[in-house]
C-alpha cells in the first residue's frame, strides 16, 4: 500500500516504476528477515531456557503467543510489513519453536491458535455478511454475473471431460 501510494503521489516513469520494484523488495526482505529472526530467537530461547518446567507452563505458553506480536510491532516500528513479518514468524515458530515446547503446552498452543483463527473466520464472515445486508446493492452488472455463471457450468463440464478422458487413457496403466 505504501509503496503504491508514493508512487500515486509521483508522476510515472519508468524510473518510478523501477523504484517501486525496489522498495517493494525492501520492505519484502526486510520483513521476511526480521520475522525470520524473531523466529529463531524464539526458537533459542525456548531450546536452551529450560521453560518446559511444571511451574512454567504459562510462561512457556504467553511468550509463544507473544512472539509474533513482538515481531509485528517491531516490524511495523521499523516501518516494514507487520502482516509479512508475523507470517514467516510463524512458520519459523511452526518448524522449530513448537517442538521445544512441553507436551502440554503443545496442546494448549495448538487449541488456542485454533480457537483464533476460528474466531477471526466467523467474525469476517459475520462482518461480510452485514456488509451485504446493508449495501445497497446495484444490478448494472447482471451481464457479468450471467457470464460468471455460465463460464462456470461449461468450463466444470469441459475439465470433468477431459479428466475423464485422461483417466480411461491413463488409469489402465496402474
Amino acid at each position: 500500500f505504501r509503496t503504491m501510494s508514493s508512487v500515486r503521489s509521483n508522476a510515472a516513469g519508468g524510473e518510478n516504476i523501477f523504484m517501486m520494484i525496489l522498495q517493494f523488495l525492501e520492505i519484502f526482505v526486510g520483513s521476511m528477515s526480521s520475522g525470520v529472526g524473531v523466529g529463531f530467537i524464539s526458537s533459542l530461547l525456548f531450546k536452551y531456557a529450560g521453560l518446559d518446567i511444571d511451574n512454567l507452563q504459562n510462561l512457556e505458553c504467553c511468550l509463544f503467543v507473544l512472539f509474533p506480536y513482538f515481531s509485528y510491532m517491531l516490524a511495523e516500528g521499523l516501518g516494514l510489513s507487520g502482516i509479512v513479518s508475523i507470517l514467516f514468524t510463524g512458520m519459523v515458530m511452526k518448524h522449530y519453536t513448537y517442538s521445544n515446547l512441553s507436551d502440554n503446552s503443545q496442546r494448549f498452543v495448538s487449541a488456542f491458535f485454533h480457537l483464533l483463527s476460528s474466531l477471526a473466520e466467523t467474525f469476517v464472515f459475520i462482518y461480510m455478511g452485514f456488509d451485504i445486508a446493508m449495501e445497497e446493492h446495484s444490478w448494472s452488472h447482471v451481464g457479468f454475473i450471467i457470464f460468471s455463471i455460465v463460464s462456470f457450468v461449461l468450463l466444470s463440464h469441459i475439465t470433468s471431460w477431459v479428466y475423464s478422458i485422461l483417466c480411461l487413457e491413463f488409469g489402465s496403466l496402474t
